[in-house]
């Protein structure tokens, strides 16, 4: 009886140990998370040395504080680039070439002149001129002009293709109506390897102030322009 009370005391021993081997441990509190480090790095006009930190300090936050309006303004340049020059003020006028034209879009409001701007009223728009032909340029009147003013008509082949040479010409009269003939249209027909070529024309009234070197009428500008027309100009055939 006593060996068989010593046999179970045995089992159940080796049973509790066995039973404290498989059972889940006790949960342990985690380790604090590392708090990262704020690096505030102050730049300044001479190179500053890096801080020497543990490898295994992770992560860093680093914020740049300028020390001066112009450290601010001042834009980063990566290793090995050039920087840039400073952005200079765009002009606030246009430059024009001498050769180009003023168009009616650059003129100032009609209330700005004495006289308003004359309608044009032959030919309409897209006219066909053949070689060596003549149109009758047709405008309203604006009303009785001084002895120094005038109708100033001005016609403008603008540039359609690479190479094309702009061409305008103009005139001052006293009438409503100019008829432009073969030998004044000649110079706006383009050669043939440009094809058609298109003429703006438009009106205005100006004071006569003098004459060019070519003997050509200056004045300026006292009347609104008028409206654009276009007239269609054939090709100078080859030999003329």
């Amino acid at each position: 009886m006593k060996q068989l009370l010593r046999t179970l005391i045995v089992v159940a021993t080796l049973a509790g140990a066995l039973i404290g081997c498989g059972a889940t441990p006790e949960p342990t509190e985690p380790p604090p998370t590392q708090t990262p480090w704020i690096v505030v790095v102050t730049a300044t006009s001479g190179p500053q040395e890096a801080a020497q930190v543990q490898p295994t300090q992770t992560p860093w936050i680093i914020v740049a504080t300028p020390t001066s309006q112009k450290a601010k303004a001042t834009e980063a340049i990566a290793p090995g680039r050039t920087p840039s020059p400073a952005a200079t003020e765009e002009p606030t006028q246009e430059t024009r070439a001498t050769s180009e034209p003023v168009t009616p879009t650059d003129t100032p409001s009609v209330s700005d002149f004495k006289y308003p701007p004359p309608a044009l009223l032959a030919p309409p728009n897209f006219r066909p001129v053949s070689w060596k032909s003549t149109v009758l340029l047709e405008w309203s009147s604006v009303g009785e002009l001084a002895a120094d003013e005038y109708y100033h008509l001005h016609l403008e082949r603008r540039p359609e293709a690479e190479g094309q040479a702009w061409y305008g010409d103009y005139v001052y009269t006293k009438e409503t109506e100019f008829l432009a003939e073969a030998d004044f249209l000649a110079p706006f027909h383009p050669p043939a390897e440009y094809g058609q070529g298109i003429v703006y024309w438009w009106v205005r009234v100006v004071r006569k102030t003098g004459e060019d070197d070519k003997g050509k009428p200056t004045g300026m500008d006292i009347g609104a322009y008028s409206e654009e027309r276009t007239l269609l100009l054939q090709v100078k055939p080859e030999g003329d």
